[in-house]
C-alpha cells in the first residue's frame, strides 16, 4: 500500500562559496543550496544573509507498492543467478505535492540527497546532488534550461495494425493491475529505479548481458522478448517486462515496445537510459509500457492533457509529462474492450504487505471497508472518503459484481450471482460457472463466464443484423486460402482445416453491414470473411470455447470434446454438484442462495440477501 508522509519544511538554502564540488555536466545555469531537514514542531536557524526556500510536502511513498512475492535477482561473477527477497526496503521514494499549491507535483528521492522533479504554479525545476549526501551541495535548476535533440520514441503507427475485434465488453472501471518485471542490463547496475507500477521482481545483469544488447532498438527487444518468454516468466511470473539499457540506440530512438500486446508473449518493451535525471527515463518507461497497453502516439492537435506534452508524446520534449492524453484514454479502452486482457484482473496482494493502513490512498487495506481516494478524488457515491466505510445503506463499494452499491444478481446462463457474506462489507469475488456448462438453451458452453457463439461473434464484426453463415462457407476452411484457413503460423502460410475443424477455422457470416467493423472484407455467395495483413493481429477467426457440435467445443482451431477442452476435473465437477449446488470456475459446488450446507438442500431461514453459504468442496 502507499503510505502517506510528511516532510514538513525542507530548507533550501544558498550554499557557502568555499565548499567544492564538480559542476552539474550539460546544464549552463543552477543555483548550488543545501536541504536541511526541519522536523515536527522544530526551529533550526539558516544563515543570516540566506534566502531559504521552504517547501511543505505532502506525498506518497513509492516503493511500498511491491508485492508480497517482490524478488531482486543478480549474477555473479561465473553467471550464477542469486535472487532475494528484501525484508528491509529503503523507502525513500516519494510523489506528492506542495502543501498549499493545489497545482503542484513533486517526484522526490532521499535515498541518497534528495534527487528529483518539483512543479509550482509558474515553473518547474529539478533538484540533483552534488556531493556530500543529504547534508550537502544540491544544484536546483529550472527544467527548460536543459537543450538536447528531441528524445523519439521508434514506434510508428504505421507500423502496425490496429484490427482486431470486440472480444468483450469490460468497462474500465474495473480496476486492473500490472506486474512487472524490470530488468537492468550491466550498464545500468546501481541506477535508481522510479516506477508507479507494483514491482513484482527486478533483475540486474550485474555479470554480462543475457542477451546481444545492440544499437537497433528492434534487434535488442526481439532478443528480449524471446529471452522473457523462454527463461524469465519461468522463474518470475508476470504480466509485463521492460529492459532499462545504457547502450545508446540507432538515431533518436530511446525507447521501444510492442502496441496492444500485454497479458501475451510480447508484452516487453526497451529503454534507454538516455537521461541523468531518472525522471525523464521513467516518463519514457511510461510511455513504452502505454504501448503495451493499446496506445499509439498522440499524433493530433485534438489529443489533449492537463500538461504541456502527453506521455505519449512521439518524442520527449523537455517539459516532462505527467499524464495521459483523450486519446490515449480513448486508446486504453478500446484496448481493454477489445482484447479482453485477462492477466490484467490478477490483483497484486497489497493486503500482506506490513504497514500501517491510510485511508485516502486508493487501495483497500487492513481495516478499511473501502478506500476511493482523497476527499478530492472521490467519486464513489458507496464509499466515505473521510472514514473509508460503506455509505449508509451501502453493501459494497467496488468490483466487478457491485452495482449501484448492492451485490448484482447473476447476469446471464454462466454467470452466478453474488451476494455479501455477512462478515464483510466487500462483495466476494466475480464468481461465474465451470467451463463446459451448457447455455442460453443449448447454443453454447460456457467459457471463463461467457458463452461464446458465431452469432454474437458475426454481431460484434458485421452489426446486430447479422447471423453465422451457412455450413458451405464454412466448408471453405478446408482450402487453405488467406480468406479461409484454420491456422496461420506466418504471414503467408495458411493451413487448411480438417472437415471436422471447419466451424472453428475462419469465421463466416451473413447479412448486416458490408463494411466490417474490424479487418478487411471478402464476400462470395452469401458468405463473409475478414482478413488482415498482419499475421499476429489476425483476430477473425472463431473464438476459443464456441460450440462446434454437440458435446464439442473449439479449442486451438479443433473441434474437441469438452473434457479434452476443459479437462476432466471439470466435468466431474458438474456431476458431483446436485441439487441447489452449482460448480463454480473455483471448481467448488457452491449454494444457491437461500440454501444451506451440508448438501445445499436445505432452506436456510435466516437468509436476509446478505449472507451466503460457504462453498462446499467436491
Amino acid at each position: 500500500p502507499i503510505l502517506e508522509f510528511s516532510l514538513s519544511l525542507i530548507v533550501l538554502s544558498p550554499s557557502l562559496p568555499t565548499v567544492s564540488h564538480g559542476p552539474l555536466e550539460g546544464v549552463r545555469d543552477y543555483e548550488v543550496v543545501r536541504p536541511i531537514r526541519l522536523h515536527t514542531l522544530q526551529k533550526r536557524e539558516t544563515e543570516v544573509n540566506s534566502s531559504p526556500v521552504l517547501l511543505s510536502c505532502t506525498g506518497a511513498v513509492l516503493l511500498e507498492l511491491l508485492t508480497k512475492d517482490y524478488s531482486e535477482t543478480y549474477y555473479t561473477e561465473d553467471g550464477t543467478p542469486v535472487t532475494s527477497t528484501p525484508q528491509d526496503m529503503d523507502h525513500c521514494y516519494y510523489h506528492g505535492s506542495i502543501v498549499d499549491d493545489s497545482e503542484s507535483t513533486v517526484s522526490m528521492s532521499t535515498c541518497d540527497g534528495l534527487s528529483g522533479y518539483f512543479r509550482t504554479a509558474a515553473q518547474r525545476y529539478l533538484i540533483e546532488p552534488l556531493s556530500g549526501g543529504d547534508d550537502g551541495d544540491h544544484a536546483v535548476l529550472k527544467y527548460e534550461d536543459q537543450s538536447s535533440t528531441p528524445m523519439l520514441c521508434g514506434v510508428t503507427n504505421t507500423t502496425w495494425n490496429e484490427d482486431y475485434p470486440s472480444i468483450t465488453s469490460k468497462s474500465r472501471s474495473r480496476q486492473k493491475y500490472v506486474e512487472l518485471v524490470l530488468v537492468a542490463d550491466n550498464r545500468e547496475v546501481y541506477k535508481p529505479l522510479n516506477t508507479f507500477i507494483a514491482l513484482v521482481g527486478l533483475e540486474v545483469w550485474s555479470d554480462s548481458d543475457k542477451i546481444s544488447v545492440t544499437a537497433p532498438a528492434g534487434a535488442t527487444l526481439d532478443a528480449f522478448t524471446t529471452w522473457r518468454n523462454n527463461y524469465l516468466v519461468k522463474i518470475k511470473p508476470n504480466d509485463n517486462a521492460h529492459l532499462i539499457s545504457g547502450i545508446d540506440f540507432e538515431g533518436s530512438t530511446v525507447g521501444l515496445a510492442f502496441i496492444g500486446t500485454l497479458c501475451s508473449g510480447h508484452s516487453a518493451g526497451v529503454v534507454q537510459d538516455h537521461n541523468a535525471r531518472a525522471i525523464a527515463v521513467g516518463a519514457t518507461l511510461a510511455h513504452e509500457m502505454g504501448h503495451n497497453l493499446g496506445m499509439n502516439h498522440d499524433d493530433s492537435s485534438a489529443c489533449a492533457c492537463s500538461g504541456n506534452s502527453c506521455i505519449m508524446a512521439g518524442a520527449l520534449s523537455w517539459d516532462i509529462p505527467k499524464s495521459f492524453s483523450s486519446c490515449s484514454s480513448l486508446s486504453y479502452d478500446q484496448f481493454l474492450n477489445n482484447r479482453n486482457p485477462e492477466c490484467l484482473l490478477n490483483k497484486p496482494d497489497y493486503r500482506n504487505v506490513e504497514s500501517t493502513p491510510v485511508c485516502g490512498n486508493g487501495f483497500l487495506e487492513k481495516g478499511e471497508e473501502c478506500d476511493c481516494g482523497s476527499l478530492e478524488e472521490c467519486t464513489n457515491p458507496c464509499c466515505n472518503a473521510t472514514s473509508c466505510t460503506l455509505t449508509k445503506g451501502s453493501e459494497c463499494a467496488a468490483g466487478e459484481c457491485c452495482e449501484d452499491c448492492k451485490c448484482r444478481r447473476k447476469q446471464d446462463d454462466c454467470d452466478l450471482a453474488e451476494y455479501c457474506t455477512g462478515n464483510s462489507a466487500v462483495c466476494p469475488e466475480d464468481v461465474f460457472s465451470v467451463n463446459g456448462i451448457s447455455c442460453d438453451r443449448g447454443r453454447g458452453y460456457c467459457r471463463n463466464g461467457q458463452c461464446p457463439q458465431h452469432h454474437d461473434q458475426c454481431v460484434k464484426m458485421y452489426g446486430p443484423s447479422a447471423e453465422k453463415a451457412t455450413t458451405y462457407c464454412y466448408d471453405q476452411n478446408t482450402r487453405g486460402l488467406y480468406y479461409a484457413y484454420c491456422r496461420r503460423p506466418s504471414q503467408d502460410q495458411f493451413i487448411p482445416c480438417q472437415s471436422q475443424d471447419v466451424q472453428c477455422g475462419k469465421l463466416f457470416c451473413k447479412n448486416g453491414n458490408d463494411d466490417p467493423n474490424y479487418g478487411r472484407m471478402v464476400k462470395f455467395s452469401d458468405c463473409k470473411a475478414t482478413f488482415y495483413g498482419d499475421y499476429t493481429s489476425d483476430f477473425g477467426q472463431v473464438n476459443p470455447g464456441t460450440k462446434c457440435n454437440d458435446g464439442k467445443v473449439c479449442n486451438e482451431n479443433e473441434c474437441v470434446d469438452l473434457e479434452t477442452a476443459y479437462g476432466p476435473k471439470a466435468t466431474n465437477c458438474s456431476a458431483r454438484c446436485k441439487g441447489h449446488a452449482v460448480c463454480n470456475h473455483r471448481m467448488e459446488c457452491q449454494c444457491e442462495p437461500g440454501w444451506s450446507l451440508p448438501g445445499c438442500d436445505t432452506k436456510d431461514g435466516s437468509f436476509t440477501g446478505l449472507s451466503r453459504g460457504r462453498p462446499l468442496k467436491t
